[in-house]
């Protein structure tokens, strides 16, 4: 009697089957790994343009900055700089910049105090539309002049607290406009008071 030996082994069935099962999670494992890339891609897409944004600044002047100078009433009633206007206008490629004294933030520094100077009640540095829609909104093509009057410096606007005389800028001395807008690189003036002047002029 001739005798069979049993031999046990995978069909093709089975095979099928665990191959389609490590397909599956090679597929899945694949979209994950690429979906985390593309979403990768896209934070750093984001962060960017974000940063590109914050360090190109989003407001320019146009022009020169013109200074007046007089009598200020100081202590020593000394000839100073009283008056300082500007014209500013969007930078290509940027999104409109609202300078409303809520979305925007001016100071003036000098080697002596440092103030806030753009606050609702508008006395120290006023913003007025030159062919401006009449919004707060600097739009591509538009430009605002922008008047900053130093006679309107008071003791509780600066810091730390000086008299008024100090808080003008002195001959030769160096002083600071910064313009910080909610979304943009701040915009920053500075000027260096001559010693002899006119009664207006252009500040390099």
């Amino acid at each position: 009697m001739i005798q069979t030996k049993k031999r046990a082994g995978m069909t093709g069935l089975e095979t099928a089957i665990i191959l389609v099962a490590f397909v599956i999670t090679a597929a899945a494992f694949a979209f994950v790994v690429l979906n985390m890339g593309f979403l990768t891609a896209e934070k750093t897409q984001s962060v960017i343009s974000s940063g590109m944004s914050e360090a190109s600044s989003a407001l320019l002047v146009d022009s020169g900055v013109i200074g007046q100078f007089g009598s200020t009433g100081g202590d020593q009633a000394d000839i100073d700089l009283s008056k300082l206007t500007f014209y500013i206008k969007l930078s290509q490629g940027h999104e409109p910049v609202d300078l409303d004294d809520s979305k925007l933030v001016a100071t003036y520094t000098n080697a002596r105090t440092h103030a806030e100077i753009y606050n609702a009640n508008g006395t120290i540095m006023t913003i007025q539309g030159v062919n401006s829609d009449g919004d707060s909104l600097c739009e591509t093509g538009e430009k605002f002049k922008v008047t900053i009057n130093f006679a309107q410096l008071t003791n509780s606007t600066m810091d730390p607290d000086v008299t008024l005389d100090n808080a003008y800028a002195h001959p030769y001395e160096e002083f600071r406009i910064e313009l910080r807008p909610s979304a943009g690189a701040v915009l920053t003036i500075e000027r260096q008071l001559p010693a002899v002047y006119s009664t207006v002029m252009v500040l390099e």
